[in-house]
């Protein structure tokens, strides 16, 4: 029988991991295992899963989305686990999330997304997906398909089989939050692995608050959002045709943030300007407190 492990990534959010953790114990598909990677919470987590005897727990700095997940996956893996369940603290399954998909059409060795529904507002997808021959953004746009091709809010209810871990590889850890996501699922497309959303799998999730920009001092994960694009293009692509499409996508979201009326806009443009630049230079390393714009805003906006 294949083993399903569910991988949840927290950091400073013991009410949300809590409710989480809860929708995962209730599923009509029983899991065999919960991994939960704790990113060096503070706030009470530690201790409080000190106490949870049933999980498996894994602490580690704070690398991010992208460190949590990658940790996750390789613990999973090496525990032999068929299928790799993940998603963040702030997502809560419905009870038969896990079910749906188990039960959606075989497609082999694959990767099947829950749909991610807001939590504000039922009718409405937590994350809009625009495509150049079809919007998804209400639920409508979804349920009326069995699997929708190309599509995945990796990582919110993302099953992944092992024979697709054992091909691509783990989340890059370098990437730390914002695209790593993305790059992750196109870099098993690229390798020829479907990747589905099942309708019918529904995992609830606070709607994206950056479909109109992102408020100061929130923006610097912005910056991990234009850096780690170029590594998108460059799997859609091509490594030399990808990085050419970078440049002109770079450029002009760039120049965009300047004719933009919104507020921030100059530290909008220099914080686009600085990321875009370090994907140039191969420059991976910042964490948020080395952004330069945002040591920049801090020191003018005390």
């Amino acid at each position: 029988m294949e083993s399903i492990v569910a991988i949840v990534v927290t950091y400073n959010r013991l009410n949300d991991l809590q409710k989480c953790l809860d929708s995962l114990r209730n599923q009509s598909r029983p899991l065999d295992a919960i991994i939960v990677v704790n990113n060096g919470s503070d706030d009470g987590t530690t201790e409080w899963l000190a106490t949870q005897k049933a999980l498996r727990v894994v602490t580690q700095p704070n690398l991010g989305g992208a460190g949590g997940f990658a940790t996750g996956i390789d613990t999973a893996y090496k525990a032999n686990f068929t299928w790799l369940w993940c998603m963040d603290d702030d997502c809560i399954a419905d009870p038969d999330a896990l079910a749906n998909l188990v039960n959606s059409p075989n497609l082999g060795p694959c990767i099947k997304n829950a749909m991610s529904v807001s939590n504000r507002d039922k009718t409405e997808l937590a994350f809009y997906v625009d495509r150049p021959s079809r919007n998804y953004r209400k639920v409508v746009d979804m349920t009326q398909f069995d699997l929708i091709y190309g599509v995945a809010s990796f990582f919110n209810g993302t099953l992944v089989h092992r024979e697709v871990v054992e091909r691509i590889g783990i989340p890059d850890k370098k990437l730390f939050i914002w695209g790593d996501e993305v790059e992750y699922m196109t870099r098993a497309e690229k390798m020829g692995y479907p990747v589905v959303t099942v309708p019918k799998s529904v995992f609830y999730h606070p709607p994206s608050f950056d479909r109109n920009g992102i408020p100061w001092p929130g923006a610097w994960k912005q910056y991990y959002a234009v850096r780690n694009q170029r590594r998108v293009f460059q799997n859609i692509h091509g490594d030399k045709y990808g990085m050419a499409v970078f440049m002109r996508w770079a450029t002009a979201e760039t120049v965009g943030q300047i004719v933009a009326k919104r507020k921030n806009r100059m530290y909008n443009f220099l914080i686009f300007a600085e990321a875009a630049l370090d994907s140039l230079f191969n420059n991976f390393g910042k964490r948020p407190n080395s952004i330069l714009t945002v040591r920049l805003y801090r020191l003018l906006n005390k």
